[in-house]
């Protein structure tokens, strides 16, 4: 999806998915809990009682609006790491907005590589009146976790860095 398409898309979704106040506090405990171990043998039924069955979701590399395919890449992602957390630091609310400020730490193996990565980032959420999250965007820097710490595509990423 191309930059603007991606904005496009977000902008869309904060229409189609307002929100709802009435059940943030459980939604916002399901979600902690499903991201605290991607590596969880139950992720993708944690994914899929954290999330609507038509939702927006978009973590800088993919993007889905339905459940069953966030669910799907979800376990996939999962599996592909060996050790995995997400340590909630903060959560902003702004009516119906909720926003969770994060670090990520995984370890994986690309390319014959060992990969430890550790990054930032915030998550804008909106939930449903069942507190099932219907909108999520996330704001981080995936070049930097993920893509500098492969071979070949990591150089080039690393020395545009430094070129900016």
């Amino acid at each position: 999806m191309a930059d603007l398409d991606i904005i496009d898309g977000y902008e869309q979704a904060m229409t189609d998915f307002p929100g709802s106040t009435r059940a943030i506090d459980e939604g916002l405990a399901r979600f902690k809990a499903s991201y605290a171990d991607l590596t969880s043998p139950t992720l993708a039924d944690d994914i899929s009682a954290t999330y609507a069955s038509t939702l927006y979701f978009n973590d800088t590399l993919h993007t889905f609006s339905k459940l069953e395919d966030l669910a799907a890449y979800m376990k996939q992602t999962g599996s592909a790491l060996s050790e995995s957390s997400v340590d909630v630091h903060q959560v902003i609310r702004d009516g119906a907005d909720v926003y969770v400020r994060w670090t990520m730490e995984f370890k994986s193996r690309a390319v014959g590589r060992n990969i430890h990565s550790r990054s930032i980032g915030v998550s804008h959420l909106r939930f449903d009146e069942e507190g099932r999250v219907v909108l999520h965007q996330d704001f981080w820097d995936s070049g930097h976790a993920l893509y500098a710490h492969l071979p070949i595509v990591g150089f080039f990423v690393r020395r545009a860095r430094s070129a900016l």
